[in-house]
């Protein structure tokens, strides 16, 4: 089904992992021929997009109905894609596994207006901050700019070095995480400065701390290098009591 691969892949970067099994359910269910319990999941799906968005946006709890109205009031959702959005799940909740028959191309073109609403969904929420974008303060006037690729981490747990451009990205809150590419653990974070610096937390670059579990090597175009030791308390989430 076209765009649900690539679909897949952004939500689960961004971290709406219960949007992504709802829709792997759908897609499930519709190869199943189950066409009714696809319109149902893909309803599910949506309501639990546009919750994640209108939490991460704005904080707040409210689910359903009232987080998308929030998002429209807010004008984080303009007011036409709220109306489309109210209209989509409005369809696909009109013939879901206790509302009536559905069939293959109704409940295909159903799933197709999902996946629609779903990448609008996506737009809201800004892009992943990426290391490259962090050290661009340290880039030097007439060479080439870091990339991601430039940077060597070395994963604490398999003590594999490696490349942040081939490790994966993914949302964790508002911070950015890149995962070894074995799949032990988170190696580099990017987030916010904290209301107060920690020790050993991170290096705090422009607007961003780069947040490092393991030692990072930055290999600059003009041929010099840069280590960035391992911070120890590079991946609490709470800071710890003072002793």
């Amino acid at each position: 089904m076209w765009g649900y691969k690539e679909l897949i892949e952004r939500l689960t970067q961004q971290g709406f992992e219960e949007s992504v099994a709802h829709l792997r359910q759908a897609k499930s269910a519709f190869d199943r021929a189950e066409w009714e319990s696809a319109n149902a999941q893909v309803r599910t799906a949506l309501e639990s997009l546009f919750n994640a968005v209108a939490h991460f946006s704005l904080g707040t709890e409210k689910r359903g109905g009232e987080a998308r109205k929030l998002l429209e009031t807010k004008g984080i959702l303009r007011a036409r894609e709220a109306s489309l959005l109210k209209s989509v799940m409005d369809v696909a909740g009109g013939a879901g596994s206790h509302a009536g028959r559905s069939g293959a191309d109704e409940s295909a073109g159903r799933f197709m207006a999902g996946l629609g609403m779903a990448y609008i969904g996506l737009g809201l929420v800004p892009d992943l901050v990426r290391v490259e974008q962090v050290l661009s303060v340290l880039d030097v006037p007439g060479e080439r700019k870091i990339q991601d690729g430039d940077v060597e981490s070395t994963c604490p747990s398999c003590r594999t070095a490696q490349r942040l451009s081939a490790e994966t990205m993914h949302r964790d809150g508002h911070d950015t995480c890149y995962r070894c590419i074995n799949g032990c653990q988170d190696i580099v974070r990017i987030g916010a400065p904290e209301g107060e610096a920690w020790e050993g937390r991170g290096y705090r670059l422009g607007d961003y701390v780069l947040r490092n579990a393991g030692d990072t090597l930055i290999h600059f175009p003009g041929g010099r290098s840069m280590l960035l030791a391992a911070q120890g308390a590079a991946l609490m989430k709470r800071r710890p009591p003072a002793e």
